[in-house]
């Protein structure tokens, strides 16, 4: 293991992998930075299923439960969305997931291609895992949406 860090990696495999965490590292951070700029129900993105046509689905209230999240007001949070929780947790675990990887990579830990592929194969298989578990809610309420 060396000093140098490299952050999109040596090899070709390693750079596009990286470069997909640091994209989705990227994404997850500006959702919290997001969620931080925002309080109360001033929130820039409105409830449209919901203003449209009446209907609330099980996302309404997210984007409000998040920045109750990171103000650490959980029992409010959880008042906004039910599911805020578990679909926070998904976001603060990928992140967590992106940043030590970005490192693992990055450092050279990782440094046959086929150990890449192991890391990358294992990465998704847990991401959609936690992905289904944590969106669950989300995912019945939308097929009940499609098939009814």
């Amino acid at each position: 293991m060396g000093s140098q860090f490299y952050w999109l990696g040596k090899s070709n495999g390693a750079r596009v992998y990286n470069m997909l965490n640091i994209a989705f590292a990227g994404l997850v951070f500006l959702i919290l930075l997001y969620s931080l700029a925002f309080s109360g129900t001033s929130h820039p993105i409105p409830a449209l299923l919901t203003d449209k046509t009446g209907i609330v689905p099980p996302s309404k209230g997210l984007s409000q439960a998040f920045s109750l999240i990171v103000r650490g007001d959980i029992s409010s949070a959880l008042a906004a969305n039910e599911h805020s929780i578990r679909i926070f947790t998904f976001f603060v675990s990928q992140l967590v997931l992106r940043i030590a990887l970005i490192l693992t990579i990055g450092f050279g830990l990782i440094r046959s291609s086929y150990k890449l592929s192991v890391l990358g194969i294992t990465d998704i298989v847990i991401s959609a895992l936690l992905f289904g578990i944590c969106f669950y809610p989300l995912i019945a309420y939308t097929i009940n949406m499609l098939v009814v």
